[in-house]
């Protein structure tokens, strides 16, 4: 390559890097992304019909809708029966998705759909493009496995997003096992956050007695030794019982030969009558 090439390709490659810089710092932002999706709305549509369905929409997203944009999030869209949005901080978009789920609880428990219908949500936190009206990236595609990944009814966080959070102590979360996401070489931690207060405490439990160390076994008389103790004393009660009765017995039956013996006059044979 001659000198002049040389430079050309050395003058591209900084102007690509300044480029790069100026789009990170304009386009990109770190962001955690959230996707909900419903599960039992497909049951709904097939045995209650279309008009049943269209009021599960909208009954979702008037308990989804205030809770993001009160915690600071915005909603970029629907996705069939799902949502896309996104929070500038990783608390915002737990305390959403704990108030999301405990809305779909109320809803369920008001019984307005004969199905019940639960929502599984998933986020994950990273470095996003920014578009006017949308978000682009790896974290949003990892953000929506991990969605996939969740039970109907819970919420799961990538490690970046648990790590990301400010307060760990207001919500309870903790990791729960590793998943597999389509698309991923390796497995992620995945950790679940925690809404409903019952759940909550059984949880705390199991993990208190988990953690307890192995008590040590205090050896206790077994209930045979016990019987044989019992056994033991109400034979010396019977043998106290009988020495006494045979004491007693011979005591009185002395005394009652000595009454005997003195209340009889002795016969004197020498004034006999003939």
């Amino acid at each position: 390559m001659d000198e002049t090439k040389q430079d050309e390709l050395e003058k591209y490659l900084a102007e690509r890097e300044k480029l790069d810089a100026v789009f990170q710092d304009k386009f990109t932002k770190v962001l955690t992304v959230v996707f909900t999706d419903l599960k039992g709305s497909t049951t709904i549509a097939e045995t209650e019909g279309d008009l049943v369905s269209r009021m599960l929409i909208k009954h979702q997203n008037d308990i989804l809708l205030p809770a993001i944009k009160e915690n600071n999030g915005v909603f970029i869209k629907s996705i069939g029966d799902g949502t896309l949005s996104y929070f500038e901080q990783a608390q915002d978009a737990v305390r959403a998705a704990v108030r999301i789920q405990k809305g779909m609880d109320a809803l369920n428990m008001a019984k307005k759909f004969k199905t019940t219908v639960l929502m599984r949500i998933g986020m994950h936190t990273g470095k996003c493009i920014v578009e006017q009206s949308d978000i682009a990236g790896d974290v949003v595609n990892t953000a929506s496995r991990f969605e996939s990944a969740a039970t109907p009814g819970d919420i799961y966080l990538s490690e970046d997003t648990y790590n990301a959070l400010s307060d760990k102590s207001e919500i309870y979360c903790r990791f729960v096992k590793q998943v597999s996401l389509k698309g991923k070489k390796d497995a992620y931690n995945a950790y679940k956050a925690f809404w409903n207060p019952l759940e909550i405490e059984l949880d705390k439990q199991g993990q208190s007695d988990a953690d307890k160390p192995a008590q040590s076994v205090q050896p206790t008389r077994s209930s045979g030794g016990r019987l044989v103790w019992v056994i033991l004393v109400l034979f010396g009660v019977v043998l106290v019982l009988t020495f006494g009765m045979k004491l007693f017995g011979t005591s009185q039956s002395t005394e009652s030969r000595r009454s005997i013996n003195e209340s009889v006059t002795p016969v004197d044979s020498s004034k006999t009558v003939r």
